[in-house]
């Protein structure tokens, strides 16, 4: 059972895939979960606090509850529109808005996260051996191989990513729902859905936006990557931690 906001007055927006819903009144949000997802939820609560001390844009925490049946995380909403609702012409603009604004979350000191290489890919080789890679997450080209194929490939090229690791404060889900924009300046006013956020190498958010700009707005990353300042990215960095990615999801 999913433990509920602290009363009836709130609209349902979301129910996520691992027993966790969304709810809204006004400008607040209420994420809630069952017993089983209460220490995922308050690492993103921390996540979200931890950012809100920063110079960045994004929410804030505004309470949170804990009972016997799972936990309520309250935010601020944040002002604008997600990425995936803006339309075509402002793309351009956009693109150089989350350039600038991912650099500034890269370049940002004393994150007390870490998302660890070793221990993502402990996490996509458990998703792996329990069989449970959605393969939705998957390309035409990715769902013609086991997925355990799909993981001996991130192994195999690991040696060469740890050899040129970077390691920054990286949001750990960079995909366009996650970043808001006003969609009259096209400035990003936010960054939500911090549950991944932590030290990690820099390429693991480079790699999702990048193909999250291909396959959702069919744009060209090139403005994107000129503004954070990487116009020549590596592309086996980028093949690597694209494949990395949904193996963790499940």
């Amino acid at each position: 059972m999913l433990h509920a906001p602290p009363s009836d007055d709130w609209t349902l927006i979301d129910v996520g895939e691992s027993d966790t819903s969304v709810y809204r009144r006004g400008d607040v949000f209420a994420k809630c979960c069952d017993l089983s997802g209460v220490q995922e939820l308050a690492a993103e609560r921390d996540r979200i606090s931890w950012l809100a001390g920063t110079e960045l844009p994004g929410a804030t925490v505004l309470d949170w509850t804990e009972s016997p049946s799972g936990a309520c995380l309250l935010t601020s909403a944040v002002r604008g529109v997600p990425g995936d609702a803006l339309p075509p012409a402002s793309h351009h603009q956009a693109m150089r808005s989350l350039g600038v604004v991912l650099r500034e979350l890269h370049d940002l000191t004393g994150c007390p996260f870490e998302r660890s290489l070793d221990d993502v890919i402990a996490t996509a080789t458990d998703v792996v051996r329990r069989g449970a890679v959605n393969p939705d997450f998957l390309t035409d080209e990715w769902r013609r191989l086991q997925p355990s194929e799909l993981l001996d490939q991130v192994i195999a090229e690991r040696p060469y990513v740890e050899s040129v690791l970077e390691p920054v404060v990286c949001h750990g889900d960079a995909c366009l729902p996650n970043v808001f924009f006003d969609p009259s300046t096209l400035e990003v006013t936010g960054l939500i859905d911090l549950g991944r956020l932590g030290v990690a190498d820099r390429y693991a958010d480079l790699a999702l936006t990048t193909i999250q700009l291909h396959d959702e707005w069919s744009a060209d990353p090139a403005p994107f990557l000129e503004a954070y300042g990487v116009p020549d990215p590596d592309p086996r960095r980028l093949r690597f931690f694209r494949l990395l990615d949904p193996l963790t999801w499940g």
